[in-house]
């Protein structure tokens, strides 16, 4: 599969990207198949020139650009602005998913709720027989302790 990616270059801490053409499977750096444009994002403003024809060319060929790539694509008006992919990092995620987790919680809990009853016969089943145990231990003497573990040793 082809894709439209961002492929860094530049030096340590003022990162600068090729927007390239390649192989899903190759790494992002290695051989691509055509540059088709640049993105510096360190310069006020940013920097963003990509080859609408070729673009349009690897597009409508099977290419999907990545979701960045996607992005500055559609702020250069190379496809639809409502073709923007609006991704959430860090912090904003985590809030976002603990939003989208309390409706569903709401019908958890009425499910955890016919669960609890189960655990509690669970641990009132694991009590008796520890107790059970206990009591065997008190009844058997060292005597037979010593006799069971010799008879473990032969088999």
């Amino acid at each position: 599969m082809v894709v439209i990616r961002l492929s860094r270059v530049g030096k340590k801490n003022s990162p600068a990207y090729r927007v390239v053409v390649a192989d899903k499977r190759r790494a992002a750096k290695r051989k691509y198949i055509e540059v088709i444009g640049h993105y510096n994002p360190t310069q006020k403003p940013k920097v963003v020139e990509i080859d609408k024809d070729r673009a349009l060319l690897w597009i409508s060929k099977g290419a999907k650009p990545s979701d960045t790539v996607n992005n500055l694509m559609a702020d250069l008006g190379i496809i639809k602005k409502s073709d923007k992919i609006n991704k959430v990092y860090g912090k904003a995620k985590k809030k976002k998913a603990d939003e989208k987790g309390e409706s569903p919680a709401g019908t958890e809990v009425k499910s955890d709720s016919s669960e609890q009853p189960e655990a509690e016969e669970e641990k009132t089943a694991e009590e008796v027989p520890s107790e059970e145990v206990e009591n065997n231990v008190e009844d058997s003497s060292p005597a037979d302790d010593s006799s069971e573990e010799a008879e473990d040793s032969n088999k």
